[in-house]
């Protein structure tokens, strides 16, 4: 009976072993080959909205919005350029997708005022997976088709790009100026609501560390009588320093105040401008 016991015991820990290694071959074998059966997918590219980009040329691009529509498969791009003095380059947009990278398709402006632009694609495919508008600064008196590809690669000033995954999704059966102008200004005015904040914000840490520096002096000048004469030269001194740093913030101060006034000023003609873009 004890022989016949060990038996199957020696058979089962076999078995338990046999099978042991055929899950982690079947398991080595899926995820070993997985990349044959799922493709992988590719990271989303897409450029920042709202965020300063810099030329190569000087000039600053920033990308405020974009949009797809898919029943007239155009995508539309605002955004607006920041001119260096004295540059008379043209600009020339271009956009390519990621399925035909080497076929540059025009763009249509359908609007620009004071350097912003609102942009249309055309003919952009559904599944444009990834897309790159191109900015190219050609010079008045040429064409960018009749440049050399080593002169159009020097004129590129920069690509923005876009990913169907996130872009978001819009009818585009709308465009009216009155329309694009009031965009811009929401824009604007978002910006400078957040530029007042952040200057509201840094005049009261201004503010309260100047509240620091006078209990401070006065506790120091408290103890002044309570210490001996080289103690008193040295607490004085450190008046003075305190004395010091706080008119270095004080004049800190009037410089953030008369920004924040400043951006009070253009927060409420942009908001009068709104009301009248909306009558």
């Amino acid at each position: 009976m004890r022989r016949q016991t060990r038996r199957r015991l020696t058979q089962n820990v076999s078995r338990f072993y046999l099978g042991l290694g055929v899950f982690f071959v079947i398991g080595f074998l899926f995820f070993g080959t997985s990349s044959f059966f799922f493709a992988e997918e590719s990271p989303v590219n897409e450029t920042p909205i709202n965020e300063l980009i810099r030329l190569s040329n000087g000039e600053t691009v920033t990308l405020h919005a974009s949009s797809y529509d898919t029943e007239t498969k155009t995508m539309r791009i605002r955004l607006s350029l920041d001119k260096t003095p004295g540059n008379t380059n043209n600009h020339v947009f271009r956009y390519v997708y990621k399925a035909r990278p080497d076929s540059e398709k025009e763009v249509d402006l359908l609007y620009e005022r004071n350097d912003q632009y609102v942009l249309e694609l055309k003919d952009v495919p559904r599944d444009f997976d990834q897309l790159a508008l191109r900015i190219y600064g050609v010079d008045e008196s040429q064409s960018i088709d009749e440049l050399t590809p080593e002169e159009r690669e020097n004129s590129l000033l920069t690509s923005l790009y876009a990913d169907r995954r996130t872009i978001e999704q819009a009818n585009h059966s709308s465009s009216d100026e009155t329309t694009f102008t009031r965009l811009f200004v929401e824009d604007e005015l978002a910006e400078t609501e957040k530029q007042l904040d952040m200057a509201q914000q840094s005049v009261e840490a201004q503010r309260q560390q100047i509240n620091r520096l006078d209990r401070d002096k006065e506790e120091l000048e408290g103890e002044l009588p309570y210490l001996s004469l080289d103690e008193q030269v040295e607490q004085e001194n450190e008046i003075f320093d305190l004395v010091r740093k706080r008119d270095e913030l004080t004049l800190e101060l009037e410089k953030i105040e008369q920004s924040v006034q400043a951006l009070e000023e253009k927060h409420d003609k942009l908001r009068v401008r709104l009301r009248e873009l909306s009558i």
